[in-house]
């Protein structure tokens, strides 16, 4: 894997570590990553009961990590690249082994 790939992980196992601190970015991401699916700003606010400004704000901020994604084929849709999530993690799992000094 590429240097910047492994940055890019990185980044995004950070943003990960930090949502809990933003109470409404973690339920929308929470919740795209649980559903599977891909769902509007209106749908996710209905479902998590958010104001719709509440719901906008979290996912532009989702957006701006990197954390989730516009979907190409429902036109104002939201989803979570699960995929991603899982080696953005292993990455995270990875460093945290390094650092303990333990190697096999």
């Amino acid at each position: 894997m590429s240097e910047e790939v492994v940055k890019e992980l990185r980044e995004l196992g950070e943003a990960l570590l930090r949502l809990k601190r933003a109470p409404s970015q973690f339920a929308v991401f929470h919740h795209l990553l649980r559903s599977g699916r891909a769902m509007t700003i209106r749908e996710l606010a209905g479902e998590l009961g958010l104001t719709a400004k509440a719901a906008e704000r979290a996912v532009a901020k989702l957006l701006e990590k990197g954390l989730i994604q516009r979907t190409p084929f429902r036109n104002g849709a939201y989803t979570c690249d699960h995929k991603l999530i899982i080696l953005s993690l292993l990455q995270l799992v990875s460093d945290l082994y390094e650092a303990s000094g333990e190697r096999g």
